[in-house]
């Protein structure tokens, strides 16, 4: 059961205040640890919470010390990471990369499963609930220690939309029109004349632009936009643990097992060379927010191959030095991380093959045997109708999930249960509202990850 805590970072520009989560961690044996947290819930609803604006504002307040507050690429950083709140809950982001949250349900089913016999397995391995052929072949991938191969399994698993290699630089061209004037905001008036031209021309700049529905090209452009925008606020997030880290060291004893596992999954990836090519290995994203963390941290064999490298006696060593890819140690945790992407994947298509991409509804706001003219269903809609319009658990200030169906002649009554404390409660929709919600979402981006 996790816990919250607060805690203060200092900085010459103030003091900032980070909310975070916190559970322990058996990495296996005697070998115990502690694992803190951000909510990402959160970052993924209204205005992203107390924590959104905490990460953003260090990670500048940082750039501002170190005298990097001039430098064009952390402007453009800071730009991107400021218009997320914007866009935050655009459940279109996942045609360019899927990292969307599964149901709490879902969970549950999968953990269900009963996994295949591992008789083939060598003795420590975890448990995995794959096809044999595909642990094999993943297994296959880890022994080449090839990280070009890691990264294709990745795209293959995750990565969607991408323009053709010929329309590169013409997206490049819009990326560069669209940041320009946020940019020339900033610089000539400062971050709040940023916020507030983002809240007001650039949200109706993105609502035009969502309405060209029949417009392939302004949804793929504007679904990279708003991903970027999401790996620009990654990097905030991430570089907030890079100071977060030493305070719970110091102030809490936390052990070197738990230290080196959180500067794991909360680290973002950067851009490097892979056989003379610039990639990214996960685009952006940060393991402690993506879904598949979950797979990971709530499977006790998963957890002691993860004790297996952050406890190793070389572990320090072969870090300095980054040489990590040196040790097995280290790449069976890869394999982990594989694993649990490929289980998320699959769960991922059992959830909309079970929720169905056409659901017929029957209320107050949409005519009888018309279906919702969007890739959600009615759930899906009412969850994101909720979100966007920051209505949370009042117990817990949780995500509400969609309980029941809604049955014809309840005047918009919808049953919902909090995703996070369980907590059941119903209310009505102002069926106005929520055709106009509709309306807004279902031409051509639908919002909420």
């Amino acid at each position: 059961m996790s816990s919250i805590q607060k805690i203060e970072i200092p900085n010459n520009h103030g003091t900032f205040t980070f909310e975070l989560c916190h559970r322990e961690l058996n990495f296996g044996g005697a070998r115990r640890g502690e694992y803190y947290w951000m909510d990402g819930r959160k970052f993924r609803s209204g205005s992203g919470g107390s924590n959104f604006r905490s990460c953003i504002d260090f990670w500048w307040a940082c750039a501002e010390e170190a005298n990097e507050a001039d430098d064009i690429y952390n402007h453009e950083n800071l730009v991107l990471a400021e218009i997320y709140s914007l866009i935050n809950t655009s459940r279109a982001m996942q045609n360019v990369f899927l990292d969307a949250h599964l149901h709490k349900s879902v969970s549950q089913q999968h953990k269900s499963d009963s996994p295949l016999p591992h008789g083939s397995q060598k003795s420590g391995e975890r448990d995995h609930r794959l096809p044999e052929e595909e642990y094999l072949r993943l297994r296959q991938i880890i022994e080449s220690r090839n990280v070009l191969e890691v990264q294709n399994e990745l795209k293959q698993l995750f990565l969607g939309d991408q323009p053709e290699e010929n329309d590169g630089p013409h997206f490049a061209e819009i990326f560069e029109s669209w940041i320009k004037e946020p940019l020339n905001e900033f610089r000539i008036g400062g971050r709040q004349v940023l916020q507030e031209y983002i809240q007001c021309e650039l949200s109706q700049k993105i609502s035009k632009h969502r309405k060209r529905g029949s417009n392939a090209e302004s949804r793929l452009f504007l679904n990279m936009f708003s991903y970027e925008c999401k790996a620009a606020f990654y990097r905030c997030y991430a570089s907030a643990w890079a100071f977060i880290l030493p305070i719970l060291e110091k102030e809490l004893g936390l052990n070197k097992l738990s230290t080196r596992f959180m500067r794991m999954w909360h680290h973002q990836n950067q851009p490097g060379l892979i056989e003379g090519k610039i990639s990214q290995i996960f685009w952006g994203q940060v393991l402690s927010l993506h879904p598949l963390s979950a797979f990971v941290l709530n499977d006790p064999a998963a957890l002691t191959v993860i004790g297996n490298w952050v406890g190793h006696p070389e572990h320090q060593h072969l870090s300095e030095l980054n040489q990590v890819a040196n040790s097995k140690e280290y790449w069976e945790v890869v394999l982990i991380i594989l694993i649990a992407a490929n289980e998320y994947k699959k769960s991922h298509q059992k959830w909309d093959e079970s929720r169905g991409k056409n659901e017929l509804v029957d209320t107050p706001v949409v005519e009888q045997n018309t279906s919702i003219t969007s890739d959600l269903s009615v759930a899906e809609n009412i969850e994101d109708y909720l979100a966007r319009r920051s209505i949370f658990c009042e117990e817990c200030a949780g995500l509400l999930g969609y309980h029941d169906p809604l049955a014809t002649g309840n005047q918009g009554t919808v049953h919902l249960r909090c995703r996070s404390c369980g907590q059941k409660t119903s209310m009505k929709i102002d069926p106005v509202d929520f055709k106009n919600y509709l309306v807004d979402s279902s031409d051509v981006e639908n919002y909420k990850d």
